[in-house]
Order: structure tokens, then C-alpha cells, then sequence
């Protein structure tokens, strides 16, 4: 074999291995961690704001994450999942795959995302995240005007599920709770 066939050969050889690697892109990096607020299937996005847990003094990051064919989707077991399982309440944490789009929300894809294992009432079989839902519909309820909802936090007591929902456009508060057993919804404050 000539000289320059070998050469050519082994560059082809290395573009091919290196085009088939299983490393993570060089430009990925660490999204939110939060609840999904909003889900589209059609157009394969998720809506993720932070929680209490992770916002920094009170500024809640919110992101549109587009989910191409590229993405990985697990659940805590390293299980890969389904987007259409992925839904409103689900506590997520996120990697991107490319710079947020400057808007709020911001917009990207969505290169890793990880869904927490649902957290199940301690007396009632109501899951977290069927709580967070009720409260999301029951405050959008409240106005006819497009928001931006931050779910800050959800705890159990005795019977019910607190949910606190913040309204970013309105700079609304709300404490709704949900009843664990009869699914009754009211706001606190």
C-alpha cells in the first residue's frame, strides 16, 4: 500500500471514530433544575422554571427545551423515558446543548434531561406532581391573561398538599391547597 493511500485510510478511519463517539458535546452545559411547567409535544418542548431549591434570591430562570433526537431522557434509575412521559409537575433537572436564546423564558435544546422519582403523599395515595397540576389549573383559572408560572415549592401535611405558585408577569403569590384525598382545591393566600 502506497504512502499516501494509508494516510488518507487512517484520517478517514479517525473522522469516522470521532463522529461516533458517545461523549457529550463540547459546548453542553448544566440547565435548570426545577418543575415542568408547560409541555408540547408537537413541537417536542418543555417548559422548565426553577424551584425554591435552586433559584438565586428570588429570580426564578424559566427555559423552553427542545427536545431533538439527539436528547437523552432518564429517570433517576438511568431508565430512558419517553418524552410524552414527561408531564406538567415533574420535577426535572436539565442539560443543555447549545447558549440560551436572551428572552424569558429562554429557548434551547435539550441535550440531557433527568426526571425525579414523584413523591407520593405520606397518608393518601395523591402524587406530587397530580398536585402541582390542580394547582397550575386552578391559578391559571383565576385570570384570562397569559403567565408565566414558577411552581416555588410543593410540601405535604397531614391531608393536603401545599403548592406555592408564583405568576411572573402579575408578580402574583399564591398558596393553594390541595386535598390529598378528595382532590378539593382552594387558595390559602
Amino acid at each position: 500500500m502506497n504512502r499516501p493511500l494509508l494516510y488518507i485510510t487512517l484520517f478517514a478511519f479517525l473522522l469516522l471514530t470521532a463522529g461516533c463517539s458517545d461523549e457529550k458535546p463540547k459546548n453542553e452545559r448544566k440547565g435548570l433544575t426545577g418543575y415542568v411547567i408547560e409541555t408540547n409535544y408537537e413541537k417536542k418542548a418543555l417548559l422548565v422554571a426553577e424551584s425554591d431549591k435552586t433559584a438565586r434570591d428570588g429570580d426564578y430562570d424559566a427555559e423552553w427545551y427542545f427536545v431533538n433526537d439527539d436528547a437523552i431522557l432518564l429517570d433517576r434509575k438511568n431508565n430512558k423515558v419517553l418524552l410524552t412521559d414527561i408531564e406538567v409537575g415533574a420535577e426535572v433537572e436539565t442539560w443543555a446543548a447549545s447558549p440560551s436564546l436572551e428572552s424569558y423564558p429562554a429557548k434551547t435544546d435539550l441535550s440531557k434531561l433527568v426526571v425525579a422519582d414523584d413523591v407520593q403523599h405520606p397518608h393518601y395515595p395523591m402524587l406530587q406532581k397530580k398536585a402541582i397540576q390542580m394547582a397550575l389549573n386552578f391559578v391559571k383559572s383565576l385570570s384570562d391573561k397569559a403567565d408565566i408560572f414558577i411552581v416555588q415549592d410543593a410540601v405535604s401535611t397531614e391531608s393536603e398538599w401545599i403548592v406555592r405558585v408564583f405568576t411572573f408577569n402579575a408578580g402574583q403569590k399564591h398558596e393553594i391547597s390541595v386535598h390529598a384525598e378528595t382532590g378539593e382545591v382552594k387558595q390559602i393566600k
